[in-house]
């Protein structure tokens, strides 16, 4: 059975696309890469798709992965590959290219995915919802020769709301509610199911954890076993805090504080 080699950087990317955050974080050396999306991209007002990368690589320098969107599934797979091309070509040390997969069509998604890495374009195969999306995105990029790592991308939050859908309509269809829940994989089970397929087939393509809402959700990622969590940066805050935290540091404070006039340091 072959093993999964770990990342040579930081599981923590950055989900946001504003700058002074980003900034913030980078130079705080935690973050291993930094995704972005049409929707965040919209929060923050970012209509020039490339000045605002070139900002983010400004900060970051070269070798450091960001991940732009392929923005409407609805775009033929000619002109997904050649608008992917651009961004390759533009910012080659850094872009990973997302390539959304549409439920309605997944072949679609996959051959975009795997004529990109036959390009040697590194790719983020993103919206996935469940297992059978993750794999199938895993082996279009089993031969890809793009160097460095490829993602496949799970919505933590939106598969948690797929999985109350599908409960409810079997609930409707005269499930048992038990039943239905124990039926339908929740957003851990389908990540550990994909770590072990991509385990046993010898598959290196990476895990991303996306669509976080709390801070529960970011250690059970990391804990089943999650490569990447993607983190809004409201959340990396709230994770790195605590309330005793600060009252230890004030007390410790105080205690050098108060003799720092008597006290040798070195």
């Amino acid at each position: 059975m072959a093993k999964r080699q770990p990342l040579n950087s930081s599981g923590i990317f950055y989900d946001s696309a504003n700058l002074g955050d980003f900034k913030k974080w980078f130079n705080a050396r935690i973050l291993g890469g930094a995704t972005t999306n049409p929707l965040i991209l919209q929060k923050e007002g970012v209509l020039n798709l490339p000045k605002h990368i070139s900002r983010m690589i400004d900060i970051s320098g070269p070798g450091f992965p960001i991940s732009i969107e392929i923005p409407d599934t609805k775009m033929s797979k000619q002109d997904m590959v050649s608008l992917a091309m651009r961004y390759h070509k533009k910012f080659p040390k850094n872009v990973v290219i997302k390539i959304p997969m549409d439920p309605k069509n997944p072949p679609k998604a996959y051959e975009v995915i795997y004529k990109l890495g036959q390009e040697g374009v590194r790719v983020n195969a993103t919206l996935g919802l469940g297992m059978g999306q993750l794999v199938g995105a895993a082996e279009a990029l089993r031969l890809s020769k793009a160097e460095g790592d490829n993602y496949i991308s799970l919505f933590w939050g939106r598969r948690e709301e797929a999985k109350d859908q599908i409960v409810k309509a079997l609930v409707k269809s005269g499930m048992k509610r038990e039943a239905a829940l124990e039926k339908v994989p929740d957003a851990a089970s389908s990540i550990a199911m994909t770590l072990k397929y991509l385990e046993t087939h010898g598959l290196i393509t990476k895990v991303i954890v996306g669509s976080i809402r709390t801070i529960d959700q970011i250690e059970k990622a990391f804990s089943i076993g999650a490569d990447i969590v993607t983190i809004p940066p409201k959340l990396i805050s709230e994770w790195m805090y605590t309330q005793r935290g600060v009252e230890t540091v004030n007390e410790f404070n105080k205690a050098y504080r108060d003799l720092k006039d008597e006290i040798t340091l070195i």
